[in-house]
């Protein structure tokens, strides 16, 4: 009887919670390989662009999907999985130029202009770094310019935190830290920066609880959506606060968060907006998103890294 009564508990916050289902995508080819690391979406015009972590040494690149693939794969049949072309990737020995390398961790565009974020640990100390690259559609390749790279300073030294998203805001980038909760970051703030990679100053940023991992690009209003993310074996090290938001369905029953919070950015702060969180409907083992795109009005795309293997989702909006 009491069985019964957890299962029909289970069902009920099921049926009647707000979670998302996320619909994955399955890859093929080399793009599906777990040892990338996938850290970043972004779109290239009417191309998703999946960006890797770590990128094959002897051929690195990234990969890309046609938005048209994409949608025919969502409105027909869903048996088959998608292959992404490879986009070459031309870049400096950055392994060879930066301590403690550890890859890229962001990506956005302008035009044919390509703006990533890398990260390193050295001596125990996380950096991220701002470099700039032009894609060469036609020839499928991108290269990385090796005269183009500043280096974001840290608002804290956190083990394995560092500035993990980057989006377009009108004619300047806008990076984002990784940890923003009230205990380890409480003056969090957004940092920007010109297209030649100069700083322009920064602009407060609400504290938001667990990890933000990645965002889409802003909106005709200046909104953006950023995944939230909390693995309960960082506890120690994010120290969260309770955030404040209803949890239901799945979000009731483990510690691990999985969810998109949306935001909207001027010139002087960024605020959240009053949209209520997108939850996702949570496996028993957290799935640790790194990427984020909006899919027109359908909804998002999102991906996996590693944790617990190259997963790339479609989450649709209700």
């Amino acid at each position: 009887m009491k069985t019964k009564i957890i299962l029909l508990l289970i069902i009920y916050s099921f049926l009647f919670s707000q979670e998302v289902m996320p619909i994955e995508i399955p890859l093929n080819g080399e793009a599906a390989e777990r040892s990338l690391e996938m850290s970043g979406l972004a779109w290239y015009g009417d191309y998703l662009i999946l960006m890797p972590q770590y990128v094959e040494k002897d051929a690195p690149g990234f990969y890309a999907l046609s938005k048209t693939k994409i949608q025919k794969w969502l409105s027909g049949n869903r048996s088959a999985g998608l292959t992404p072309e490879k986009i070459d990737l031309i870049q400096p020995q950055y392994d060879l130029m930066i301590p403690g390398y550890q890859g890229f961790e962001a990506l956005t565009f302008s035009g044919k202009d390509a703006y990533l974020i890398m990260e390193s640990k050295a001596d125990g100390d996380m950096h991220s770094f701002l470099v700039k690259g032009k894609m060469d559609f036609r020839r499928k390749n991108l290269t990385i310019d090796p005269d183009e790279m500043e280096e974001i300073p840290l608002p804290k030294q956190i083990k394995n935190m560092g500035i993990e998203s980057i989006l377009k805001f009108k004619y300047r980038l806008l990076t984002l830290y990784e940890a923003n909760g009230k205990n380890v970051n409480p003056y969090s703030a957004g940092y920007f920066y010109n297209t030649g990679l100069k700083p322009k100053g920064e602009v407060p940023f609400p504290n938001l609880e667990y990890r933000l991992t990645d965002v889409t690009e802003v909106d005709g209003q200046g909104r953006f959506w950023a995944i939230n993310f909390f693995w309960p074996g960082e506890r120690k090290r994010l120290k969260p606060v309770e955030d404040g938001i209803e949890k239901s369905g799945t979000h009731s029953q483990y510690e691990h968060v999985e969810q998109l919070v949306e935001y909207q950015v001027n010139a002087d702060k960024i605020i959240r907006t009053d949209s209520e969180p997108i939850q996702l409907v949570l496996e028993k083992n957290s799935r640790n998103w790194e990427g984020l795109v909006r899919l027109d009005d359908q909804g998002f795309l999102m991906i996996v890294d590693e944790h617990p293997r190259t997963i790339l989702a479609f989450v649709p909006i209700h």
